[in-house]
């Protein structure tokens, strides 16, 4: 089985891609690619949006296919909903780009993943080997919600 395990937010993309089962799997791109910076010169969301679709289609025809994607979706805080909605928005282009590319796709907050924020490092870390470089909360993320999905 393979996972592509996703943490978008408003300047860049966090992605990890699991391969095997829940028992057995390994972190394919652990020491690889994984974090997607968005150019500083993209400013109106039509440029921004159109970028992180080709982004999603280069990740799918690189690394995939997928047997599903998993999304760790922001926890929707009403107050902070002006920070929140642009990622709203990467989630569902990457979801669209799961969906035209036949990949079975999930969402997930922290009470599904079985951990909290501010223990999604330590949770992450002993399940898997962390990357060597760009470590951080939201790469746990991603890899919490691809472990998730592993059958």
């Amino acid at each position: 089985m393979k996972i592509l395990g996703i943490r978008n937010s408003p300047t860049k993309i966090r992605f990890c891609v699991l391969d095997g089962d829940k028992a057995n799997y390994v972190f394919a791109n652990q020491n690889g690619e994984h974090k997607i910076d968005m150019p500083k010169s993209l400013k109106a969301d039509a440029e921004i949006y159109s970028w992180v679709k080709s982004e999603f289609k280069r990740i799918f025809d690189k690394y995939g296919p997928f047997d599903h994607m998993a999304i760790k979706q922001n926890e929707n805080v009403p107050t902070r909903y002006s920070s929140v909605r642009p990622v709203m928005f990467l989630d569902c282009i990457a979801t669209m780009v799961a969906i035209e590319n036949n990949t079975a796709f999930s969402s997930h907050i922290y009470t599904a993943l079985g951990t909290k924020s501010k223990e999604v490092i330590s949770f992450v870390e002993s399940k898997v080997a962390k990357t060597n470089t760009n470590w951080d909360a939201q790469m746990a993320d991603a890899l919490a919600a691809a472990i998730k999905n592993l059958k």
